[in-house]
């Protein structure tokens, strides 16, 4: 009760002073575009945007990307804006991918909320924020080009925004894919609920030049947005008051005129004494708590508003502001504050920041690096640079890494340096994260300026072949047959806590007749295949021996084929498939047990040793036999008689032929 008393005087308050208005001798007022020392400032959120689109996304079910083109209406300028991203959690672990393109140089600040991001810029964007992965390569400055080549690349986008003037983007990722088959721009395109963003209005205008009465002043507010079919639409109205120091002197009558269709709802916010208004539609104050008045019947023109101002004795209208759509609009004034009675000190000057200091904020934040696999790539813009250092004070003149050899080239626009990994004095923490330094050299200043950086190399996959089981040789490509073959797939990241697991193995040699399935569904499924411990979660080791055909010693060339279940916070779960082109050779080491063709090898060879042999004994034997009936043995007697005796000598006497024999008879 006490809130509708309180808020019944403040109406009647402000209908008095109407009714006490004369519009005679008012001058008119000539708008005219009003600049940033006339202490007026109109910004607004709203999600409708210059061009904009929707549809199904990428091939990939798994991934969103999303398109924006930022346009400012001066592109010489640099220009901070921040992104805030949110997400439910259950979504919060889907891979999304953000590609930005920018007419100006702008430095973005990004706030996840957890979710992990990929950013695609090019180099006039920089991008700093926690839990995200940038990326700059070249975009196209047209956003229709842009448009078809992300659709390209990605075999489709999600969404896709043209934001003119942004200064805060807020962008949710949890609405439902949309049901259009193609991303098709519509001009004016209304982004909710995924997506508002806040702008700083650049055509605010106002008549300083025929000030009648600079004692009073008028704000008004045309929102022209549509009325959405029967659903109702709220708008927050806050004025804020600005003073360097102390408080205004004296409280302007002000009028605030806020126009829009009959369905629109204002919401007004801080409220000061000397503000009158009026407002079409319904409104409420939140100062009285939530209210709803009716509004009253205001002119659908601008002559009209204007001459609205003036009947109510407010011909100085020190702002006419037109804005397209809006969820919430703030209206900031400059006052001349008060000084206090206490006697004025000098104002301490602030510390300056030092140069080594910027500098390594500046290109830290900026990131102009790339790590490949190839080496590093290093990209500066000179327009960004002299810019940033403001060009009458000093400029750079020279870019190297650490070591100083490693000089970078100056093609008049970019200085650009390329080095290989594990040159230039670089260092590779982890295998996976590259460290080196940027040394720069300013015009006219003595000493150098050195930005330490780091970058990671992309997320893959390494499959080698090792000889032994220490895994502390240089890998192979050749495996023996009939011997053990060590294997180690590694699985490259930054994330500690990834995970990857073998799901399948094969060996396919050429002819497909030897081929040989090693590990199946996380297990192994041959004789001679054998998980080994391994020393990380990303690391899994296994033996195997490649055991020949009977026909054959073996085949070559083969190929090592992986089926790999890998789990990172960068992509989630998916899978992978690895392969390593090898050959085989004969094992030097004789094999513990022969194979069936050895064993009946031989066999044969033995077998024709034996036939042979017996052959020439044959022969031996069938050319030195003497012809002729074998003599009969004669018993021999004990004490034969000596007759017998010397006849028996005789005869053998007589058969002797040679010399010798010759000579013993005589």
């Amino acid at each position: 009760m006490e809130k509708m008393q309180c808020l019944a005087a403040f109406l009647l308050a402000t209908s008095a002073a109407f009714t006490r208005a004369s519009p005679v001798n008012v001058p008119e007022c000539t708008l005219e575009p009003l600049t940033k020392d006339h202490g007026v400032k109109v910004f607004y959120t709203t999600s409708r945007v210059a061009n904009g689109c929707t549809s199904q996304g990428p091939t990939d079910p798994s991934l969103e990307v999303h398109l924006l083109f930022l346009r400012f209406s001066s592109p010489s300028e640099l220009f901070s804006l921040q992104i805030n991203v949110s997400a439910s959690a259950e979504k919060a672990n889907r891979r999304s991918m953000f590609v930005v393109s920018s007419n100006a140089y702008v430095h973005l600040t990004v706030n996840t909320e957890g979710c992990h991001l990929t950013f695609i810029t090019t180099t006039r964007c920089m991008v700093q924020g926690a839990n995200i992965e940038t990326q700059q390569t070249n975009l196209s400055s047209s956003s229709e080009e842009l448009l078809q080549q992300t659709k390209k690349d990605h075999g489709g986008i999600s969404s896709f925004a043209e934001l003119e003037n942004p200064r805060q983007i807020h962008f949710h990722l949890d609405g439902e894919p949309s049901s259009n088959q193609d991303c098709v721009p519509e001009k004016n395109f209304n982004a909710d609920p995924y997506l508002e963003f806040e702008v700083a209005s650049d055509n605010v205008k106002g008549c300083p030049s025929s000030s009648g009465n600079p004692q009073k002043e008028a704000h008004i507010v045309w929102l022209q947005q549509d009325p959405q079919g029967s659903s109702p639409q709220s708008v927050d109205l806050n004025i804020e008051q600005n003073c360097d120091e102390g408080e205004p002197e004296n409280q302007l009558p002000t009028l605030l005129v806020l126009k829009s269709h009959t369905g629109v709802t204002w919401n007004i916010g801080q409220m000061f004494d000397s503000l009158k208004f009026l407002v079409s539609g319904k409104y409420t104050m939140k100062k009285f708590g939530a209210v709803q008045m009716p509004g009253v019947d205001l002119p659908d023109s601008k002559e009209g508003l204007l001459a609205e101002s003036r009947s109510k004795e407010f011909a100085f209208v020190a702002s006419y502001t037109e804005i397209t759509s809006a969820k919430s609009i703030t209206l900031k004034l400059e006052r001349v504050c008060g000084r206090q009675a206490t006697p004025v000190t000098e104002k301490p000057q602030m510390e300056g920041v030092s140069l080594e200091s910027f500098m390594q904020g500046l290109i830290t934040t900026w990131k102009p690096w790339r790590c490949l696999d190839s080496g590093i790539e290093i990209t500066l813009a000179k327009d960004y640079l002299r810019q940033a250092l403001f060009e009458n004070v000093t400029k750079v003149t020279d870019v190297t890494l650490q070591d100083r050899s490693c000089k970078a080239t100056d093609n008049n626009t970019h200085f650009i340096l390329r080095s290989k990994l594990r040159e230039c004095s670089t260092y590779l923490e982890r295998d996976v994260v590259v460290k080196n330094q940027l040394v720069f050299s300013l015009h006219l200043l003595p000493g150098e300026i050195m930005v330490p950086f780091e970058c990671d190399l992309p997320e893959k996959v390494f499959l080698q072949l090792y000889p032994s089981p220490d895994f502390g040789s240089e890998p192979t490509t050749v495996v023996e047959v009939n011997k053990a073959t060590y294997v180690q797939v590694q699985f490259r990241t930054t994330d500690l806590r990834a995970q990857l697991q073998i799901e399948d193995c094969s060996l396919q040699t050429a002819d497909k007749t030897s081929s040989q399935l090693l590990i199946g569904g996380g297990k192994p499924l041959s004789y001679s295949a054998t998980f080994l411990d391994s020393p990380s979660s990303t690391i899994s080791r296994f033996s195997f021996v490649y055991k020949s055909g009977e026909e054959q010693w073996a085949a070559s060339p083969a190929t090592l084929l992986c089926k790999l279940h890998l789990h990172s916070q960068l992509h989630g779960d998916h899978y992978n498939e690895t392969s390593l082109e090898m050959t085989f050779k004969t094992s030097s080491t004789p094999s513990h047990s022969l194979g069936i063709g050895t064993v009946l090898g031989i066999t044969f060879g033995a077998f024709l040793i034996g036939v042979l042999l017996t052959a020439a004994l044959w022969y031996i034997y069938s050319h030195t036999h003497i012809p002729g009936p074998m003599a009969k043995m004669q018993p021999v007697a004990e004490n034969p008689p000596a007759s017998e005796s010397s006849s028996t000598n005789h005869s053998i006497g007589s058969t002797q032929s040679t010399p010798c024999s010759t000579s013993s008879m005589a």
